[in-house]
């Protein structure tokens, strides 16, 4: 569980995903926004799994680690607040020039490395960009647990564009599961849509302005589009 909240505006994956389409129409996306998408992209698994909404925050380059958060809240009791769990995610992006290693050995040389200075509750999740076999459960064991991280690692990759299907798979500690999804038609059967304003010790049950119009990306720099 993590305590920081810098940014109060969180934001639903189909949110996110519907703001990318939108304000990147004719601008190249910055990194981040990428980022935020990927994540998009497996809290659209992550809330089938668990049957409840999960939200979502682009972290500013001021300050530093991690790329994005994202947040799910158990059911309120009574009168009070939802007890809301936070977790910070690096992603890390596999493309044709990383295809020298392997998915595990690529993630034991980056996000992993013995440099990397992120703690045992920072989730990765590994972008793939480029053609790469996902390997065995032994493959990742032994690359990962050489770096004495113990880091959740997921993996995510386009297996297809037409139809488009996702392939999310948990590999690290444990390889738990797999799962091959659309994520746009998961998302839109999902049907969460709502921006969260969000403090801490706040006892208000839910934070939601049916009129709010701030935006995943704003924190970019980046003009929003309203959809």
């Amino acid at each position: 569980m993590r305590t920081m909240m810098v940014d109060k505006y969180w934001y639903p994956p189909l949110n996110v995903v519907a703001h990318f389409e939108r304000d990147f129409t004719s601008t190249l996306a910055p990194k981040k926004a990428n980022e935020m998408v990927a994540v998009a992209v497996a809290m659209a698994w992550m809330q089938e799994l668990h049957r409840k909404p999960f939200l979502i925050q682009g972290v500013s380059d001021a300050e530093g680690s991690p790329d994005v958060r994202t947040l799910c809240s158990d059911d309120a009791q009574g009168d009070r607040a939802a007890w809301a769990h936070q977790q910070d995610v690096e992603v890390v992006t596999y493309t044709k020039h990383s295809s020298e290693k392997t998915l595990p050995e690529f993630v034991a040389a980056t996000k992993l490395a013995t440099d990397a200075a992120y703690d045992d509750m920072t989730t990765v999740l590994v972008d793939v960009q480029a053609g790469a076999p996902l390997m065995s459960q032994e493959a990742w064991h032994v690359a990962l647990s050489a770096t004495g991280k113990r880091n959740p690692v997921l993996v995510l990759g386009k297996i297809s564009d037409k139809p488009l299907v996702y392939r999310l798979a948990s590999v690290y500690p444990v390889a738990e599961w797999a799962a091959d999804f659309n994520p746009i038609a998961l998302l839109k059967k999902q049907g969460y849509t709502k921006v969260s304003k969000l403090s801490l010790g706040t006892k208000v049950r839910e934070a939601y302005d049916p009129d709010e119009r701030h935006c995943p990306f704003e924190n970019l720099g980046v003009t929003c589009k309203l959809i």
